[in-house]
């Protein structure tokens, strides 16, 4: 198994899954409305659990392209994530990773998050599995008023508003809501990247330049060889009682935010090279 430092978490990032996960219970308050939009027709994700009753909810998905898209924004005022594109209309320029064509994948983001070689603009032969795994967020209480708003429609080809009106669903300002954020064979400078993010995760949902304010904080991570901690069942308990089940993050030691993306950059392509995977 591979060296791991007094806590628990592994010295250097592997290719191969060695069974560790660190669990953090991660509570989202909005300071305002928000809008969570989805795939359907209805903005405003709920959903009627059978003990629960019905919740506001947030997909995984839409908390983890938040953070992605932050530690991007990070690790380019670092310097990091350059490469030259090898396909698609950027071809021959040099430019940073960024979503959804254009990954590098050999940088901190693209090792924590993931992404696919084919599709990329990098043209490798060759994945990264995502290390950081998610859960549905769930709202403490359930859904009480809803409070419809109405807008103009804009049509998706031509960006141009129309007569066409649309009715809209916010969450309400004050919100609370639980999930579980995990991160899979953490490194030290893996989860001072991931611990950053989420306390800096300060907007979510759509049209976040005038909606959807938001307090994050990490109330506890558990460090075990499975997965233990779900939103479902913690979501009725007092923050308290989470926080007595869990260890404090203030209390890791952990690298500067900036050695860490510095340094999990170069274990990364070392990684590589030693896979063959990058020349």
């Amino acid at each position: 198994m591979s060296e791991m430092n007094e806590i628990g978490l592994l010295k250097e990032p592997t290719i191969l899954p060695v069974g560790r996960y660190m669990e953090f219970v991660v509570k989202l308050k909005f300071l305002d409305d928000a809008i969570i939009r989805s795939n359907e027709p209805e903005e405003v994700l709920t959903h009627r659990y059978k003990e629960l009753g019905n919740r506001f909810i947030i997909p995984w998905r839409k908390v983890k392209g938040r953070l992605r898209r932050m530690v991007m924004e990070k690790q380019r005022g670092l310097e990091i994530g350059k490469f030259e594109a090898k396909e698609g209309e950027l071809k021959g320029e040099e430019i940073f990773c960024h979503l959804k064509d254009n990954l590098c994948l050999q940088c901190p983001s693209c090792f924590i998050f993931g992404g696919t070689g084919e599709t990329s603009s990098a043209n490798v032969p060759y994945n990264v599995l995502a290390r950081i795994l998610g859960e549905t967020f769930i709202s403490t209480t359930e859904v009480g008023e809803i409070k419809p708003l109405t807008a103009i429609a804009v049509d998706e080809r031509t960006q141009m508003t129309g007569r066409a009106l649309m009715s809209i669903v916010a969450v309400p300002a004050e919100t609370e809501l639980i999930g579980v954020v995990t991160l899979r064979d953490p490194t030290a400078e893996m989860v001072s990247i991931v611990v950053d993010n989420l306390q800096r995760l300060s907007r979510l949902g759509a049209r976040t330049v005038e909606w959807g304010r938001v307090k994050t904080e990490i109330l506890g991570y558990r460090l075990s060889d499975r997965e233990e901690l779900s939103a479902y069942e913690l979501v009725n308990k007092e923050y308290d009682e989470i926080k007595k089940e869990l260890k404090e993050v203030e209390n890791l030691t952990l690298p500067e935010v900036e050695e860490a993306y510095n340094k999990l950059n170069n274990q990364v392509k070392a990684l590589l090279k030693k896979e063959n995977l990058l020349k």
